[in-house]
């Protein structure tokens, strides 16, 4: 089978995704801290991407790349995104293009458009970035990276927009942007196999009875997701009534994210 790295494999996304992934590749799984219950055909590498050398050894070898490491929060300062989110992405992208892998799979965020309301009645799947948070701009940076070394090399990049990735939905927020784990990687198998995939953007997100993103393009490309938002509601789900109207970010894409003042750079010199 052909070998696909995972970065960031020991979080919650990468976990969940690679029983679905393992049935077609074979999986080197690395992250910062050692992945655990490797099953067959998966190997792991602890290691740091911001080590240029480090990830020339994680990519030679490898026939794709899916990238869903990166630094977070709705806090983060820009400084702590600048190694782990820029440089790493960077070192990654061009390790792929000198060893010949052919697809990276780019695990970006709805963020990238959170600081637009959700309550309006349209689909946001077009409009211009407008990104909530420096994990956010480190996400847009990301993206114009892959579409950078599409444009240079035969690398084909395939962006995904992740909605929200919990097991199950939290709130009313959530219900309109929330994917399972096997509509993610059916968007991930999408972009390392499909033939039309040269540069796209899609948005990581199940069916949903009110959605933020409508992802035409995704389906344009055969994805026909398998499970529902509505019927994947937490115990302890929160309908729009009850979120506060302050401080949950019920009304932006991006959530709290959108309400947090961004630290300045000025002072941080």
């Amino acid at each position: 089978m052909p070998t696909l790295l995972v970065t960031g494999a020991a979080g919650i996304v990468g976990t969940a995704l690679r029983p679905f992934l393992r049935q077609r590749y074979d999986l080197r799984l690395f992250d910062r801290k050692p992945v655990e219950h490797l099953s067959e055909g998966e190997t792991a590498l602890v290691g740091d991407l911001t080590d240029p050398a480090c990830v020339q050894r994680a990519v030679e070898g490898v026939d794709g790349i899916l990238h869903l490491a990166c630094a977070h929060g709705t806090d983060i300062q820009f400084q702590a995104t600048v190694e782990p989110n820029y440089h790493a992405t960077l070192y990654l992208l061009e390790a792929a293009q000198r060893h010949g892998v052919k697809r990276f799979v780019f695990a970006s965020s709805h963020h990238v458009l959170g600081q637009y309301r959700s309550d309006v009645a349209q689909s946001f799947d077009d409009m211009p970035v407008a990104p909530d948070s420096y994990y956010a701009l480190s996400k847009v940076f990301g993206e114009a990276a892959c579409a950078t070394f599409s444009q240079r090399s035969e690398l084909a990049t395939f962006i995904i927009r992740i909605g929200n990735a919990d097991p199950k939905v939290s709130d009313a927020r959530r219900l309109r942007m929330w994917t399972s784990a096997r509509d993610l990687a059916q968007l991930t198998l999408i972009g390392l196999e499909h033939p039309d995939v040269r540069q796209e953007i899609v948005y990581g997100v199940s069916e949903s009875s009110n959605p933020l993103f409508h992802n035409r393009r995704a389906r344009a490309l055969g994805y026909a997701p398998q499970d529902t938002a509505d019927h994947n509601l937490a115990e302890n789900y929160l309908p729009y009534e009850s979120m506060a109207a302050v401080g949950s970010g019920r009304d932006h894409v991006g959530g709290a994210y959108a309400g947090v003042p961004l630290a300045s750079v000025l002072e941080a010199v």
